[in-house]
C-alpha cells in the first residue's frame, strides 16, 4: 500500500495504491482552507484526509507528499511555508518522502534545504502518469482555484517552468478553477438586457455559483465557502451572480442570470484555452505538437473544452481512472509514481486501462 498527499492552500488530497492481490487506486478531497483555520491545524487535518480513504499508515510500504500550501499568505515566503507544512506533516505521518520539480524524491529536511525544488512541484508526477498513456500530450488539470498544465514530450515531462513565478508566465499555471474563482477576475462586462454591462470587483459570486447554475457541477462537490456564507442551492447561486451587476434577485429573472453564468463559463474556457495555446506555440516552435489533452481535476470538463477547442484530441481522464482520482490527481498519480520507485509494475496496470 502507498499513500500520498498533496496539501494546498485550500485543499488536502489524499491517494492510496494498493498492489497486493490486485492493483487498485482510491482517492479523496478534505476541503481545509489553511487562511483560515491555520497551520496548527495541519495534522489533524492531515489525519482526518488519510481517515477518508479507510487506510493505515501502519501498513504502508511508503507515503510520500508534495504541496502548494507554501504559496498561502500566511507564511512571509515560500521558506517558511516549505518548513513549516513539513514539520506539521511529520507530526501527521512520521517519515515520508517530499517529490522535487524533477521527479527526486526527499526526506523532509533535504526538503526543506531544497525549498524551491518542492514548493509547489505538484505537477511533475501528474506529466509523469500521462507519459505513461501517452509518449506526447498535455495535462489540463483544473482544480477549485487554478489550472495547471503539464507538456509531455518522447514520454518525458517537458514542463519549462519550475516555480509558480515561471509556470505563470509560460502559461503553464492558469488563475482560474471550477469554484473559488472571483467572476470580476473572468469577466469584465456580461449580457444583460440587450447591453453589455459591467461587473462588481466585489466577491459577490465565483465560478463555482456558474458550473452549479449550468448544472456542470453537484451541489456535493461545491465544498468551499460560498461568497456570502449563504447556501449552495440554484436558487441562491443565482441571488449571487445578480448582485455581479449589483442587482438582485427581484431585479434580474434566472434566465438572466443563467445567461450570465453561460457568458461567464465561456470567458473561463478561454482563458485557459490561452494557456494551452501558449504551452503548444512553445512546443510548436521546438518542432513538437502534441495531438492529445488530458482533462482532469474537478474541473475536467472546463479543461475538455479548452484542450479541444485548442484543436487536440480531448481525453477525461475520469473514464480511465474515475472521478475521485481525477479530481486528486496530484496525489493519485505520486502515490503511483512512489510506488513505480519501489519496483511495481504501474505500466502494466496502465495498459489495462486503455
Amino acid at each position: 500500500m502507498f499513500l500520498a498527499l498533496d496539501v494546498g492552500g485550500a485543499n488536502i488530497k489524499a491517494s492510496v495504491f494498493k498492489a497486493d492481490d490486485a492493483f487498485a487506486l482510491r482517492s479523496a478531497k478534505l476541503h481545509y482552507p489553511l487562511w483560515i483555520r491555520g497551520v496548527d491545524g495541519l495534522p489533524k487535518a492531515i489525519e482526518q484526509a488519510v481517515a477518508l480513504l479507510g487506510c493505515d499508515l501502519k501498513g504502508a510500504s511508503g507515503v510520500a507528499l508534495t504541496m502548494t500550501a507554501e504559496l498561502s499568505d500566511v507564511f512571509r515566503d515560500k521558506k517558511e511555508g516549505v518548513d513549516k507544512v513539513l514539520r506539521k506533516a511529520e507530526e501527521a505521518l512520521g517519515s515520508f518522502k517530499v517529490v522535487t520539480n524533477d521527479g527526486s524524491l526527499l526526506d523532509p529536511d533535504e526538503a526543506v534545504d531544497r525549498y524551491m525544488d518542492v514548493a509547489a512541484a505538484n505537477w511533475w508526477c501528474v506529466g509523469w502518469l500521462a507519459s505513461l498513456f501517452e509518449r506526447d500530450c498535455l495535462v489540463v488539470d483544473v482544480g477549485s482555484t487554478t489550472t495547471t498544465i503539464t507538456p509531455v514530450v518522447e514520454g518525458e515531462v517537458a514542463a519549462k517552468g519550475l516555480n509558480d513565478v515561471e509556470k505563470m508566465a509560460l502559461g503553464e499555471i492558469v488563475y482560474v478553477g471550477a469554484l473559488r474563482t472571483p467572476i470580476s477576475s473572468v469577466a469584465s462586462i456580461v449580457p444583460v438586457n440587450g447591453l453589455w454591462c459591467r461587473t462588481s470587483s466585489e466577491y459577490f459570486a465565483n465560478v463555482g455559483d456558474v458550473n452549479l447554475v449550468l448544472g456542470l457541477l453537484r451541489e456535493e462537490e461545491y465544498d468551499v465557502a460560498t461568497p456570502d456564507g449563504r447556501g449552495k442551492s440554484v436558487e441562491e447561486c443565482h441571488e449571487r451572480l445578480s448582485r455581479v451587476v449589483c442587482g438582485d434577485r427581484n431585479m434580474l429573472r434566472p434566465l438572466q442570470t443563467r445567461l450570465v453564468a453561460r457568458f461567464v463559463y465561456e470567458k473561463v474556457v478561454e482563458k485557459v484555452c490561452e494557456g494551452v495555446l501558449q504551452v503548444l506555440s512553445r512546443l510548436a516552435s521546438e518542432g513538437r505538437y502534441p495531438e492529445v489533452g488530458f482533462a482532469a481535476g474537478l474541473g475536467d470538463f472546463i479543461a475538455l473544452d479548452a484542450v479541444e477547442r485548442a484543436g487536440l484530441r480531448g481525453v477525461l481522464l475520469r473514464d480511465l481512472l474515475g472521478r475521485d482520482n481525477s479530481i486528486a490527481l496530484t496525489s493519485a498519480s505520486l502515490a503511483l509514481y512512489l510506488a513505480y520507485k519501489t519496483g511495481v509494475d504501474v505500466g502494466r496496470w496502465i495498459s489495462s486501462l486503455r
